[in-house]
């Protein structure tokens, strides 16, 4: 296993409490799981050691609100008391298309995205207007 790209004294260092020792093994885990996630974002690219602020953020990112939400829960309401948490508190373990930009940016490499594009006759078109056949040896039989 890799070490995670985060320490989990800079980790703590920013939470408002002490973790206890079981929130200590957990947000090693958490840790790890993030910095393993940045690894594959950006494989086969390998993130410099010190790693760079905007990764350590990120990895610090996804591991809070894991730690903080780990239910997911957007809302709640309590009799007239309600409230909700922006999209990027309840995002998890996953990076956000910005959060993905981000580390892509500062590692210097370029986001590429691909639309699936059809050119020609629909693959439809091209089975009612093409024989397709089969080979047997020496013998190919044709169907329509």
């Amino acid at each position: 296993m890799t070490e995670s790209l985060v320490s989990l004294a800079d980790f703590e260092a920013r939470l408002p409490e002490p973790l206890t020792a079981n929130e200590r093994r957990r947000c090693e885990l958490l840790l790890q799981d993030a910095s393993d996630l940045v690894r594959e974002e950006v494989a086969p690219v390998a993130v410099p050691e010190p790693p760079p602020l905007v990764v350590r953020q990120l990895v610090m990112d996804l591991a809070g609100r894991v730690l903080t939400n780990p239910r997911g829960i957007t809302t709640e309401n309590i009799g007239d008391y309600s409230y909700s948490l922006a999209r990027s508190a309840i995002n998890g373990m996953a990076l956000m298309p910005a959060e993905r930009e981000a580390l892509y940016r500062c590692l210097g490499l370029q986001y590429v995205a691909s639309v699936p594009m059809q050119s020609g006759p629909a693959g439809e078109t091209v089975r009612q207007a093409t024989p397709t056949g089969w080979a047997d040896g020496e013998q190919v039989t044709w169907g329509w």
